[in-house]
């Protein structure tokens, strides 16, 4: 990976340390955890997605300059030529709660990041919104390597936030064909991998009983 994504990292470790209920949510998390799969499901992103509390952002004010995007509607900061995008609770309401996403939350070689369920949640509201887009394809390939690695969902974290509009996007992203070809996925490998995310959608699907018969992959 380039060196600015090591770069990226190693701010994301620094913000771990020094705030102790930021967690890093998008695709700094997904790389954290897609590690498990191995080096070549992790991808490089060109900034980074930080969840966090007021008074966090009250101590971030402090050290560097929050600047407001009234257009997109959230806060970012620049740290050491690195982009932050500020998800603050109670005035960027997200697909989890702040307070939910802490309580889940666990640490990846430094970095604090949600949990997988809690990912996918918040995966599913970015790729329905972004669909089609350039952004909305690295939500695909992120669902892919979420959904992939949630081979055992705790009921607990993820059941209330399986609406039928998440499982809708959920069933369209990992129905297509060219997930294999997106991952750069030889045949025989992605053949295993289209196999477990089968498996594992139809797990997903059966958190919600208002559909017994599952996905129909």
């Amino acid at each position: 990976m380039d060196q600015n994504w090591k770069h990226l990292q190693a701010i994301a470790r620094k913000l771990s340390a020094d705030y102790a209920d930021a967690v890093f949510i998008g695709g700094i998390a997904v790389s954290a955890h897609a590690g498990r799969l191995g080096a070549r499901f992790q991808e490089a992103s060109h900034d980074a997605d930080l969840y966090i509390s007021l008074v966090d952002k009250a101590a971030l004010r402090d050290r560097y300059e929050v600047r407001r995007n009234s257009n997109l509607g959230k806060d970012s900061v620049l740290i050491e030529g690195e982009d932050v995008d500020l998800y603050v609770e109670h005035q960027h309401p997200l697909g989890v709660p702040f307070g939910a996403i802490v309580a889940y939350a666990q640490e990846i070689d430094g970095v604090r990041v949600a949990a997988l369920e809690h990912l996918l949640v918040l995966k599913l509201d970015a790729a329905r919104d972004r669909m089609g887009s350039g952004k909305g394809e690295k939500d695909v390939r992120d669902l892919a390597r979420i959904v992939a690695l949630l081979d055992a969902p705790r009921k607990d974290v993820l059941l209330n936030y399986m609406t039928e509009e998440r499982l809708e996007t959920l069933t369209k992203s990992m129905s297509r064909h060219d997930l294999s070809r997106l991952l750069g996925l030889n045949p025989h490998d992605g053949s295993r991998f289209e196999a477990t995310l089968k498996a594992h959608t139809k797990a997903l699907q059966s958190l919600n009983g208002s559909n017994p018969n599952g996905l129909g992959l």
